[in-house]
């Protein structure tokens, strides 16, 4: 590893330093809830865009898809299926079509109970899920397949229907969304009924049945996150908040107006280098783009929607990015 800022790396865009590496690709994955499937897009994709690839039909084992992560190391896609039996599908990264897994994580041992969020976690072998009936966090090996138990589990109070995840590889973290209006924050080898190292909640916040969704943005070194309801006129939002912020604490900054383009945002994904933020709508089939630093009543710098997206209950968003393709191999 080559320190602190190739990691960071590593988490944004999913490279290892090994000659071994996928060329990152500059995709947009959204998984769709409704239409069991799992549609790619160029990263730049706007309007009434067609997909470029579509991972969808019987064979695939997709049911009611959630939480998708995209391993560039190993060129793999995960995907949580939050439809019974729970699972967690991987498929190569360019899957497309009716095609079967690679694995599947499926079965009592998995614990998996209305899984939704996922993360994985190249340099150490593992994916992380977050389970939302659960009130859990668990880990697993990456290439655990069939009916496996978890290596680690969090089972603690700091959780409150956790939706979204997010890893911080560069200071070994955790932190969790929960739509019990609560941002809660681990070690990331913590297991078993450990307290949080830190928690954002609290009237200050503005959670309302959030945070759902959580993104890291490593530049700025700060969490984003959804919530359904903010602020007096109950408008969706997108929340900046300082990544060691704990407490009762005001977000840094809001997106909350009708002219955002929020409605229903779920689980979103940051493209730190280029400082743009993707958040999907369950109920208006879109896919928004916000960048960094704005606040208030701001409009979308791009908007994938339309007929021809295929976009149907989009429930969370993974981007690929081959900025580092010339500064990894």
């Amino acid at each position: 590893m080559q320190g602190p800022v190739a990691i960071r790396a590593l988490v944004a865009f999913g490279w290892l330093n090994c000659a071994g590496s996928a060329m990152a690709q500059d995709e947009l994955f959204v998984s769709n809830s409704n239409s069991n499937s799992v549609t790619v897009y160029a990263r730049t994709a706007s309007g009434n865009a067609a997909p470029i690839r579509v991972l969808a039909g019987n064979a695939t084992g997709l049911g009611n898809p959630s939480g998708i992560a995209v391993d560039l190391v190993n060129d793999e896609l995960l995907v949580v299926n939050k439809s019974l039996p729970y699972s967690v599908t991987v498929y190569a990264r360019t899957a497309t079509g009716n095609v079967a897994p690679l694995r599947t994580l499926v079965g009592t041992l998995t614990t998996l109970d209305d899984p939704r969020g996922i993360a994985v976690d190249p340099v150490h072998g593992e994916f992380v899920v977050v389970n939302r009936a659960g009130f859990s966090v668990t880990t697993f090996a990456r290439v655990a397949d069939g009916n496996v138990a978890p290596l680690r589990a969090l089972r603690t109070t700091g959780l409150s229907n956790p939706w979204g995840l997010v890893l911080d590889l560069v200071h070994d973290e955790i932190a969790v969304a929960n739509n019990g209006d609560l941002l809660s924050v681990f070690a990331r080898l913590g297991n078993g009924m450990v307290a949080p190292l830190r928690t954002i909640s609290g009237s200050n916040t503005g959670f309302n049945n959030g945070p759902i969704g959580i993104a890291l943005d490593d530049v700025s070194d700060e969490w984003v996150v959804t919530t359904p309801f903010y602020g007096p006129s109950l408008q969706p939002a997108i929340l900046w908040f300082g990544r060691t912020a704990s407490g009762n604490v005001a977000a840094l900054r809001a997106i909350g107006t009708p002219v955002s383009g929020l409605a229903g945002p779920n689980g979103l994904a940051a493209d730190s280098q280029r400082g743009e933020v993707y958040v999907p709508n369950s109920t208006a089939n879109t896919v928004v783009v916000h960048t960094r630093f704005v606040s208030g009543a701001v409009a979308p710098v791009r908007t994938l929607g339309g007929i021809n997206t295929q976009l149907n209950n989009p429930q969370f968003v993974a981007v690929t990015s081959s900025l580092f393709a010339d500064g990894f191999e």
